[in-house]
């Protein structure tokens, strides 16, 4: 990443926890996903708090093999999204190609909201945050997606930071 994308991320990350109502927006929020794994990979264990990264301990969620597995929080009410922060189960093989998708809307579940940002590549068992594009994206729904290929997707930890967007 070059020093420019750097800085306007420290600005970012500054202005997210700068915020009265900082820390982790996503935090018991309630949080669906495409399908389920099993009995261990409910959708609400990416954001109970415990970021370990043992699939097996109950602490992540997953879905089952399909083509474009998505899982969505909805915090409630609208915010500016600077930083979503997402921990990797260290029992798979991390994922390639997803999308952090943000927006107001649940058409197509959410995968048609405005691109947060794109993820080449996060390794299993890694926590890693990062910056939405621009100054942020709006939204009340935060949606993570590979699209287009059959895939398992596993998280065992889903942070947001943010501001809410003041009412019209």
């Amino acid at each position: 990443m070059n020093s420019h994308y750097m800085l306007m991320f420290a600005c970012l990350w500054e202005l997210a926890q700068s915020h009265p109502s900082t820390g982790n927006l996503a935090a018991t929020i309630r949080a669906t996903q495409s399908s389920i794994a099993d009995h261990l990979g409910n959708a609400g264990n990416a954001i109970d708090g415990n970021a370990n990264n043992d699939y097996k301990l109950g602490s992540c969620s997953s879905t089952a093999i399909e083509r474009s597995p998505w899982w969505r929080v909805d915090l409630l009410h609208s915010y500016r999204i600077y930083i979503v922060r997402i921990t990797t189960s260290k029992n798979g093989e991390g994922f390639r190609g997803a999308e952090i998708r943000i927006g107001d809307s649940t058409e197509n579940n959410g995968n048609n909201n405005a691109l947060c940002a794109e993820m080449e590549h996060i390794h299993a068992g890694r926590t890693v945050s990062i910056g939405c594009v621009g100054l942020g994206v709006e939204g009340r729904y935060v949606n993570i997606v590979i699209p287009g290929h059959s895939k398992v997707l596993t998280l065992c930890e889903v942070e947001v930071f943010g501001t809410l967007t003041p009412q019209h």
